[in-house]
């Protein structure tokens, strides 16, 4: 890093949650201190000349409330506005405040294209800078192991989804699906990884799966830390995302980066991270969705190919490329 790039960093104010706390007393009045007194907190504590970065858009309202100049702030998605409908007033109040940004920094082609559509927002003022694995964690390491923990055999075949299980993330057409595939390809289970995040969601799929006479072929686990994950991504034969809506879609390329055949759905972001490294479906036709499952798990040369895909391509996303956009931005402003 040069001498000049160093010294913009040195002018960098970070805008966040975790720069400034406020004070944790009841709910009524967090509500209160952060929509209105946290702003002017954050106004009397940062540098008038300091590139301002507001590091998500959850605190987008900062910019409504109060005038900063030389200020950037990063939207990963407008996912709670463009597909849940919220009429919240602090989603009101942080839309209000991404119009006032001076550059916003995202994600995706995808979120960008939200973003000028959904925002009005000036296309020449929105940079894209995706986000990456880190490969010294997430690479290909294929050992099955780890599922004897869950008492999965040697000779079944495990597909995997990692995520929530909110509306959005289409998780009851995976497990429809699931079940037409078991019909054809008995020796297989469906692994899903994450907490549920959404309520009575978990309480919907059971009754489901026990509709579907699945209860002893999927397994849930909850909240596992990332090293046992890259395990889990690892001993999958299959990683199954069928999400309707992300602003990236990280877990496609963490499956990818671990040698691991992917299938997702065609919509949103998803096309931008897989690209033509996995296979992209109609998230909404579930005999497509089985019939893909059940090639890929009985084709070892398409299992195969598209694990070799998907690792070349995992190599695309870098960290560095996104410091890199990140620093221009700076510079631009500063």
């Amino acid at each position: 890093m040069s001498k000049y790039q160093r010294g913009i960093l040195s002018n960098l104010e970070d805008v966040t949650l975790n720069r400034i706390e406020y004070p944790n007393i009841n709910k009524v009045a967090n509500i209160f201190t952060r929509y209105f007194a946290y702003p002017y907190i954050v106004k009397k504590e940062v540098k008038k000349d300091n590139v301002k970065h507001i590091t998500s858009q959850d605190l987008g309202h900062l910019l409504k409330f109060v005038k900063l100049n030389k200020t950037v702030v990063t939207c990963h998605d407008l996912i709670p506005v463009v597909y849940d409908k919220t009429r919240l007033p602090n989603w009101k109040f942080n839309i209000e405040g991404l119009k006032k940004a001076d550059r916003i920094i995202t994600i995706s082609d995808f979120s960008k294209n939200d973003i000028i559509k959904y925002l009005n927002y000036p296309e020449d003022k929105i940079r894209i800078a995706s986000p990456a694995v880190d490969h010294a964690n997430y690479y290909r390491k294929r050992d099955k192991s780890i599922l004897s923990e869950l008492d999965i055999a040697e000779n079944e075949k495990v597909v995997l989804y990692v995520g929530s299980e909110q509306p959005r993330k289409n998780v009851p057409t995976l497990i429809k699906a699931f079940s037409k595939l078991k019909k054809r390809f008995p020796n297989v289970k469906l692994l899903k990884i994450g907490k549920p995040q959404h309520p009575s969601a978990r309480k919907e799929l059971l009754e489901l799966i026990d509709s579907l006479n699945l209860r002893n072929d999927i397994i849930f686990c909850g909240y596992i830390s990332e090293k046992e994950l890259v395990k889990y991504y690892n001993a999958a034969d299959l990683f199954v995302f069928p999400s309707l809506y992300e602003g990236f879609g990280l877990p496609p390329l963490e499956a990818m980066a671990c040698g691991t055949p992917v299938i997702t759905s065609n919509r949103s972001s998803l096309p931008e991270v897989v690209g033509d490294a996995g296979i992209m479906i109609d998230p909404f036709d579930i005999d497509e969705m089985a019939d893909m499952m059940y090639e890929v798990l009985t084709n070892e040369g398409l299992k195969e190919d598209l694990a070799k895909k998907g690792l070349e391509r995992s190599n695309i996303f870098n960290w560095k490329n996104a410091a890199d956009v990140t620093l221009s931005v700076y510079e631009e402003l500063n």
